[in-house]
């Protein structure tokens, strides 16, 4: 009893990563479009935002008196920040899902260029056309 090895053959799918490009390149401009319309529904629109942060009221003791601090614009201004910073995140989110599918059309691209003229590679003037 052997060692017994398994070979597996990988099909490569003509235009899997053409495909899987583009549906990364969607998913990108759709989640920045998300983020963006997001931020403008909130900062332009005057939609609220979902209370992360509740502070509450202190009450400070000073030699007149005790005074009461209100706290709510405080906590809006902290939920507004923690949003901005979260929508930025999902903006980031979306550019690099977009440049990692345009990555791979590049190479797709250049893939199918040598695929049809294999002797590109001897010319530099033609290498860098691809």
């Amino acid at each position: 009893m052997g060692k017994e090895r398994f070979s597996m053959k990988v099909y490569r799918c003509a235009h899997c990563g053409k495909i899987f490009g583009y549906l990364l390149i969607c998913a990108g401009l759709l989640l920045a479009f998300f983020a963006l319309i997001g931020m403008y529904k909130v900062f332009a629109g005057g939609n609220a935002v979902m209370p992360i942060v509740q502070l509450a009221d202190m009450q400070l003791n000073t030699a007149y008196g005790p005074v009461l601090v209100p706290m709510k614009s405080i906590s809006q201004v902290i939920n507004l920040l923690l949003f901005a910073v979260f929508m930025a995140f999902v903006l980031s989110v979306g550019a690099k899902l977009a440049g990692i599918g345009n990555g791979l059309l590049k190479a797709e691209r250049i893939y199918d260029a040598l695929r049809e003229n294999p002797s590109a590679l001897q010319n530099k003037d033609q290498v860098n056309k691809l």
